[in-house]
């Protein structure tokens, strides 16, 4: 039984420690649209367009986060519920036509943003198998790769996308 409280508890701290640095964002789908045709967007449409669909995942975050998970089951519900935003972020940016001068930009904050995807998901493999261990290294996984998230949405132009909870639009290293 205390080996069970133990994996209950690291399970819970790593994933509480982890929430406030994931800032992957995502999004539900209602409210932002694309481009009907094939024409990109422009520089300005593109950036204003991917910051709504992070600005909408990140509610959807903070709102998830507000009630921090107290067992490994509630951690594995947790971390669906933020793969499945980060699926729709993900799927709505891909979305997106940019500009030929920001297509390879994109491309790698999609590509960042898929492979956090895949680090969430080995997480969530952990919780549900109560291994404590497993869970805090995907959590640590996810939050030493924000920067680098955070510094290819900035070359793309965005503002909001995988911005760390808790800091303004304007902070957190942006230009």
């Amino acid at each position: 039984m205390l080996a069970g409280k133990r994996i209950t508890c690291g399970v819970t701290a790593a994933l509480a420690a982890a929430l406030t640095m994931v800032g992957c964002g995502g999004g539900d789908g209602s409210g932002t649209s694309t481009t009907a045709s094939d024409e990109p967007l422009t520089k300005q449409e593109l950036i204003a367009k991917g910051d709504a669909i992070c600005r909408q995942a990140r509610t959807q975050f903070e709102q998830l986060q507000q009630n921090p998970p107290t067992t490994p089951q509630g951690a594995a519900t947790l971390t669906q519920k933020l793969i499945d935003i980060s699926e729709t972020e993900l799927s709505q940016l891909r979305d997106l036509s940019p500009p030929a001068v920001l297509k390879s930009s994109l491309d790698d904050y999609v590509g960042a943003l898929d492979k956090n995807i895949s680090v969430l998901k080995k997480g969530l493999k952990a919780a549900q198998q109560n291994d404590a261990t497993g869970y805090a290294k995907a959590q640590a996984e996810t939050v030493s790769e924000q920067v680098k998230r955070l510094q290819l949405a900035r070359a793309v132009g965005f503002r909001e996308c995988s911005r760390p909870v808790g800091t303004a639009a304007g902070g957190a290293g942006g230009q």
